[in-house]
């Protein structure tokens, strides 16, 4: 005899289960079938994997279990009984159902089932009777239509999920009211923004349309001086003013007003001062008009020395770079291109014909004001013998001064000397 431990048997760890057809086999008609898995898909439904164990558990902690409840038994019900499990164990296993299920309404479907399945109610049962899905009620049952109780919780359970729904829906209409009341407010404020940025813009539009308005009639004045004054006193002020300060110059008067060839035309020289009117207020010399109106150097400076009309593309060119007045400049232009020797002669024969200042008529000292340069008192005329000034050594005065100033390149000043040496 051996004294050897034996092993132990080994269990077959499998489950086992049973299946819907093998129920439906050993039940004694369908009603019973449909009963027993019902009760069977509670616990599926409610405790999940390993369900039938729960039941026992539960059982025995809230007090239900009984001697000779076990395993087997419970399994047995609930898959050998041919008319379904008892009574007693379906309200065992609804009672062992989690809190949160509505035990009432299962009970009540139950019945039902074990009605429809052995054809009388649980013995002892007074509670309601509800019938089963696709199943008529039962004859003389009132019980076997849905029980009022059961209407009332799903109506309370109807009317808990509508009112779920209403305040999501208000809690959203409230957060687009909100929202669209938060646009609303942006919107009104970039609205004022925006009717003070135009209130800005207009004012600065008018303020720019008085400053263009300004330069346009100072230049139409500079136009009519040079057409009224002399051609050799028009540099020589009427009152001696102090000069501005370096900090409140802003702009630069003067210097090409002061290259216009005293030789040209008065209409040339007028068109010539309207061209350097503007290019002073813009502050921009003779070299950098040129490179942005795209026009050579020397023309150029032909036009603001007034010994050259520029052309119509010129012209538009200029205007353009300048911002100056395009009707006033065509105008300049026209009356510059039609002016002939005719009135060279007559300026040159108003000079000369200015009558000499006499003894008698001459006012006193007390009676000069200013310093006028047509007063003959305080500026007499010259020499009538005096020799007529030289118009090429007045060019290169004015091409050194220009040079000196800064205003062209050492290339254009030599490019300019020759052309006027050339001349002689």
């Amino acid at each position: 005899m051996s004294t050897g431990q034996h092993p132990a048997p080994r269990r077959n760890a499998r489950p086992y289960s049973v299946d819907e057809g093998t129920i439906r086999t050993r039940s004694a008609n369908p009603d019973a079938a449909d009963y027993t898995l019902y009760v069977r898909g509670l616990i599926n439904d409610y405790l999940g994997v390993g369900g039938q164990a729960k039941v026992l558990e539960h059982a025995r902690n809230r007090g239900l279990y009984y001697p000779g409840l076990n395993r087997q038994k419970l399994s047995e019900q609930l898959s050998r009984y041919r008319l379904g499990p008892t009574w007693e164990m379906t309200e065992l296993i609804i009672a062992c159902l989690p809190d949160s299920c509505d035990t009432a309404g299962i009970r009540a479907l139950a019945a039902g089932w074990y009605q429809c399945a052995r054809g009388q109610l649980p013995d002892g049962y007074k509670g309601p009777v509800s019938r089963p899905p696709g199943k008529p009620g039962q004859r003389n049952v009132p019980e076997s239509e849905p029980a009022i109780p059961v209407l009332q919780r799903q109506l309370a359970r109807l009317q808990e999920r509508l009112r779920a729904e209403a305040e999501r829906h208000v809690s959203n209409l409230r957060a687009s009211e909100n929202a669209r009341n938060h646009a609303v407010r942006q919107a009104n404020q970039l609205e004022v923004q925006f009717h003070e940025v135009r209130e800005e813009l207009l004012r600065v539009r008018s303020i720019a349309a008085e400053v263009a308005t300004i330069r346009e009639e100072y230049a139409r004045q500079c136009v009519a001086l040079e057409h009224v004054a002399a051609p050799g006193l028009r540099t020589t002020p009427i009152i001696d003013l102090p000069e501005l300060p370096a900090a409140r110059r802003r702009i630069r008067f003067g210097l090409l007003v002061a290259t216009i060839d005293t030789q040209a035309p008065p209409a040339r020289r007028a068109l010539a001062r309207y061209l350097c009117v503007y290019a002073e207020f813009a502050g921009i010399s003779p070299a950098e008009l040129a490179t942005r109106a795209d026009i050579a150097t020397t023309v150029t400076m032909d036009i603001l020395a007034g010994r050259h009309v520029p052309t119509a593309a010129h012209a538009a060119r200029l205007a353009t770079v300048l911002t100056c007045e395009p009707d006033t400049l065509r105008h300049l232009i026209s009356a510059a291109s039609s002016s002939t020797a005719l009135d060279e002669d007559f300026w040159s024969i108003a000079r000369c014909l200015d009558p000499p200042p006499s003894p008698d008529s001459a006012p006193g000292a007390g009676g000069v004001v200013g310093s006028d340069p047509d007063n003959p008192v305080t500026r007499p005329l010259p020499d009538p013998t005096t020799a007529p000034p030289n118009p090429i050594a007045d060019r290169l005065r004015q091409l050194t001064d220009v040079y000196q100033q800064g205003l062209i390149s050492d290339g254009e000043y030599d490019e300019q000397r020759t052309r006027i040496l050339g001349e002689l």
